[in-house]
């Protein structure tokens, strides 16, 4: 099983690196292979453990706008801008570290928790997803702003439900093609990068077991993901330093994935592709959650160390023409990838959620409320309203 675990770490860093690239898309082609019970368990909890560390490497370094746009940017992204990409990267590490922790601890328990409460879960899905879209709305800080929020909603809904199964190149376009193709042209200034120190202390703490809460969120929600229980967090709760927010993001990246594998042997249901692809080939029971957790605890560690050294070495590299270099690479590579899994309709569904994705980042909005292109349909779902 360690060989198949190395195998995963390996895998996951490959696709935490190279933009667009994601452990749903390698599980895809693992779901036609022999691998079976512990194998493929092993080798798919790993890759999306160490991803969820990795991934935030080129999330930091690559799309990063101007001062025209700091507004509406990530907080990595300004910290890059002030130097600090480095200490960016690792209080993201940190809250995934803080989250495999408490995961470990927590596992079994909300593991019972569900099995007991399905049914009630069930029946709140709808509410909960409900107050998720009310929350961004929440956001907008003057009524053109909140008309503006209710059409982005709108829209990010019409095209989940237009392109319900073309999710890879949806949630691309929003959240990654649109970044890239608006920091092309523009001119910056990206500063030598400073060492990553970071200060553990009780609000790094806070923020780190907040973000497990988040992860539950995930899991249990279908529809939200990590940046959209990032912003509810953050609206329910201003989180007003770009360190512990980090540090929350990186907590919700992780849990997620602990408690997705708690949930598919709960109730039998899958909340992102990983889990999709491994249900029909593990075995359910407490034993198989004892082992995914003793898995995923030892990818956390391999995947942390990984994605610290990584970052040292990407920051050196790191300057305009060099950024701009990558970020046209990588929509290359994205369009190519796209056309490949997904064909025309994917280029298509790639360019409607592309501007879309654009258009928030020009309005200064949230880039979370475009989850709503999965929340949408999945509340029509559970009211049986859409099939």
């Amino acid at each position: 099983m360690i060989f198949f675990c190395l195998l995963g770490v390996i895998a996951g860093i490959i696709a935490g690196l190279v933009p667009g690239l994601h452990s749903n898309n390698i599980t895809i082609i693992l779901a036609t292979t022999p691998f079976f019970g512990m194998e493929i368990t092993s080798f798919i909890l790993s890759m999306c453990i160490t991803q969820s560390f990795v991934e935030f490497i080129p999330s930091t370094i690559l799309g990063i706008p101007s001062e025209n746009t700091f507004e509406s940017i990530l907080p990595a992204h300004k910290m890059v801008l002030e130097g600090k990409g480095l200490e960016a990267i690792n209080y993201t590490v940190l809250g995934g570290i803080i989250a495999v922790i408490i995961g470990t601890l927590l596992t079994h328990p909300f593991f019972l928790f569900l099995e007991q409460n399905q049914t009630q879960l069930t029946k709140i899905t709808p509410l909960v997803l409900s107050i998720a879209l009310i929350i961004f709305i929440k956001e907008g800080k003057t009524f053109k702003q909140k008309i503006g929020i209710i059409f982005v909603i709108i829209a990010a809904g019409c095209q989940g439900i237009l392109f319900q199964n073309q999710l890879f190149p949806l949630i691309t376009g929003y959240f990654g093609m649109a970044g890239l193709i608006l920091s092309i042209n523009e001119t910056k200034k990206i500063p030598l990068q400073e060492k990553g120190e970071i200060v553990i202390n009780f609000e790094t703490i806070k923020y780190g077991l907040l973000g497990t809460i988040g992860g539950t969120i995930t899991a249990i929600m279908p529809g939200i993901g990590s940046n959209t229980a990032g912003g509810i967090i953050n609206t329910l709760k201003k989180i007003p330093s770009p360190k512990n927010y980090l540090t929350l993001l990186g907590s919700i990246n992780a849990s997620n994935f602990f408690f997705s594998f708690a949930t598919l042997l709960a109730l039998s249901k899958a909340r992102n592709g990983a889990m999709l692809t491994i249900q029909e080939k593990i075995f359910y029971g407490e034993k198989t959650l004892l082992f995914g957790t003793i898995i995923m605890l030892l990818s956390a560690a391999i995947g942390g160390i990984a994605t610290i050294l990584l970052a040292k070495k990407f920051v050196k590299i790191i300057n305009t023409k060099t950024e701009q270099k990558l970020n046209k690479m990588c929509i290359i590579f994205i369009i190519i990838l796209v056309l490949a899994m997904n064909g025309t309709l994917g280029i298509i569904t790639l360019i409607f959620s592309t501007a879309l994705g654009i258009y928030t980042i020009k309005k200064g909005y949230k880039r979370s409320t475009l989850m709503s292109s999965l929340i949408i349909p999945t509340i029509l779902f559970y009211l049986f309203i859409l099939i």
